[in-house]
């Protein structure tokens, strides 16, 4: 498995890439990741109780994701390909633990919390798409494996069915309590009906 992985590895690896094709790395492999928390914003301003059950879902499955990915950098440490001197590293990085990764756990987590409403599947699968560039862009730049990849898709899975039994009655409830604070913050503007309150 860790041939392979190596072998991956060093056909998406740059070995000498353009200014541009850095830049392009540089700003999937680390900048990205942002559409989804402004994708989670902005849907709440607009959706309804149910949409809104369907965002907190996918904020709890992400921060199960990131508490396993947490468990298993300190239960499993693996290298990343720089600190073992395997291919080329375009961008700085610390020599953390490199299985799963961190963005690719958060934002497949995301979409895998958004599945489980179905009214936010497709949302679910188009987002998770986006996930592949994030995850090509990693390992081109050469701060994880692909396997690091997979690592996250089912850490994502995991904390999807952790969290799975709390869609009914913890979710609802986490969903009013940041009700109250964002119908205060936004009265003016819920009140002029630009926003769903």
């Amino acid at each position: 498995m860790e041939h392979l992985n190596q072998t991956l590895f060093l056909w998406i690896n740059a070995t000498d890439p353009s200014t541009l094709g850095l830049l392009l790395g540089r700003w999937l492999a680390n900048g990205l990741v942002y559409v989804f928390p402004l994708y989670l914003g902005l849907n709440w301003l607009r959706a309804d109780a149910a949409g809104r059950d369907a965002l907190v879902q996918a904020v709890l499955t992400a921060a199960v994701a990131m508490l396993l990915s947490w468990l298993i950098a300190k239960f499993w440490f693996h290298p990343r390909p720089f600190v073992v001197g395997i291919g080329h590293q375009y961008m700085p990085h610390k020599p953390t633990a490199s299985f799963p990764s961190n963005h690719l756990s958060f934002i497949w987590a995301l979409c895998a919390g958004l599945w489980l409403h179905p009214a936010r599947r497709r949302a679910a699968c188009l987002l998770a798409l986006l996930g592949l560039p994030v995850a090509w862009a990693r390992i081109y730049m050469g701060v994880h494996w692909p396997l690091d990849m997979a690592g996250a898709a089912l850490n994502a899975i995991l904390a999807a069915l952790l969290c799975l039994p709390l869609r009914r009655q913890l979710v609802p409830g986490l969903r009013s309590l940041i009700e109250i604070p964002y119908r205060l913050v936004f009265a003016w503007p819920i009140r002029k009906g630009w926003l769903r309150a």
